[in-house]
């Protein structure tokens, strides 16, 4: 599994979060595996939404079942968290077993 967390409030390195999760995605060796992207530093009043950080990433409005994309073979999955407050991640992790083989 791979596991991409993005923080919310750095709207200046989104792009370079862009390249870098693109090219995960793009990987052979990772072909197959599984990803969870966290949108961190969602309790942060100027945090970017799940909706933004979708767009800016160029990720679907609307997810197949289950909120997952599937490219190919891999499932993606994005959840707003914050790891500080304790909320989102669990529920990303608990996706994300599910996955595992």
């Amino acid at each position: 599994a791979c596991v991409f967390i993005i923080d919310a409030v750095d709207r200046e390195r989104f792009q370079e979060a862009k390249t870098e999760l693109h090219g995960l995605l793009g990987l052979p060796e990772l072909e197959g595996v599984p990803v969870l992207v966290l949108l961190n530093k969602i309790d942060i009043p100027s945090a970017a939404s799940e909706a933004e950080m979708r767009a800016v990433l160029e990720l679907p409005e609307k997810w197949e079942s289950g909120g997952v994309l599937t490219t190919g073979d891999r499932p993606v999955n994005l959840f707003p968290c914050s790891i500080l407050r304790k909320m989102g991640y669990k529920e990303g992790f608990q996706w994300l077993s599910t996955h595992i083989l």
